[in-house]
């Protein structure tokens, strides 16, 4: 078996320090543009990583598949993971899977991590905006798809929910519930927060609703956050009646505070999420929620994957972009029972 290339291999080839490609490999700003491109020449050159790869491909030897998540806690993750796995197993791969905590320097270590171990390619669904990780896959010319969230580096296939309509949808609902003034919780600074803010100041533009800025939070998609949104929301002393929450699990978190003021939903203020977790069907919770079919998107991004190992790198026009349709689900937390519309 022919030995592992190591990076001090690499820097000699190079003419450059170890350390200079270790910023390279971890996408660090220090590194000049022309010193880059030759680091990269220098890592295919001596075939750090992808000779192994591809190695084992030629020999069918190659069953591991890379999957990179930013949470766990929210269980999408888990049925998306739970997908991905059944159809590599189907196919006869191995799933590698690593947690990132939405942390980009987490992400860019755990990526290096799997690629240390040849695998024919990586599912990732980045938590850095900029796609440092994605980045560094496709230039070490390893096959990778991202899922449910995008980075900007647009080098990859992309499957994700259509979160501006969804967002849109989700206002409309609230809208069509007669609100008027809405506030919005969303994660953090990444696609899927974008598109949903997006759809929710579109809808509200649509209706001739003015966006009031502290009505706008961030609850980076933790019952914590969503808690804390909200109450900041309550204490700025702009009214409202209505909150859309860009995860159930952030909506979650805003009806505690609600629930520790004594602020009845929907009475007092209707709220929404998105993401239709199990638990939001709940007696007790019964959350309104924009649903997308997450075991749908990770089976097609699983599919994709599979066909990028076995075919040639696609070139920028063949790249797909596909979004997986999103559906309203109405339940107590936007509109009361008749009963109790008639009591209240």
């Amino acid at each position: 078996m022919r030995r592992k290339v190591t990076l001090a291999e690499v820097a000699r080839s190079a003419g450059v320090s170890h350390q200079t490609v270790s910023n390279v490999l971890n996408n660090r700003s220090v590194v000049r543009e022309e010193t880059r491109k030759s680091v990269l020449h220098h890592l295919k050159k001596t075939g750090y990583r992808r000779n192994a790869m591809a190695r084992s491909l030629k020999t069918n030897e190659s069953n591991l598949i890379g999957l990179v998540v930013p949470s766990m806690t929210n269980s999408m993750y888990a049925e998306v993971a739970q997908a991905i796995v059944f159809e590599a197993e189907q196919q006869g791969y191995t799933v590698m899977m690593a947690v990132t905590h939405r942390d980009p320097e987490a992400e860019l270590n755990v990526v290096n991590t799997i690629i240390d171990h040849s695998v024919a390619g990586i599912l990732i669904s980045p938590s850095d905006t900029e796609g440092a990780a994605s980045k560094l896959i496709a230039d070490l010319d390893v096959p990778v798809v991202e899922m449910l969230n995008r980075s900007a580096a647009n080098m990859c296939d992309v499957f994700e929910a259509d979160n501006r309509e969804g967002g849109r949808i989700a206002t409309s609902h609230l809208i069509d519930c007669g609100h008027k003034s809405i506030g919005f919780i969303g994660g953090v600074s990444n696609s899927t927060a974008k598109n949903r803010f997006e759809g929710f100041a579109e809808a509200l533009g649509e209706a001739g609703i003015a966006l009031s800025a502290d009505l706008v939070g961030r609850g980076n998609y933790t019952r914590e956050g969503g808690q804390a949104a909200c109450r900041q929301m309550l204490d700025s002393g702009q009214p409202f009646t209505a909150l859309f929450c860009a995860s159930d699990i952030m909506a979650y978190g805003a009806m505690d505070e609600l629930a520790a003021r004594d602020l009845r939903v929907p009475q007092d203020i209707a709220l929404i999420g998105f993401d239709d977790m199990e638990m939001s069907s709940m007696p007790g919770v019964s959350l309104s929620s924009i649903s997308f079919q997450p075991a749908v998107l990770a089976r097609k991004a699983i599919a994709q994957l599979l066909d990028r190992i076995k075919g040639p790198k696609p070139a920028e026009s063949e790249i797909r972009r596909d979004l997986e349709p999103c559906s309203l689900v109405v339940r107590a937390s936007t509109v009361l029972p008749r009963k109790q519309e008639s009591s209240a």
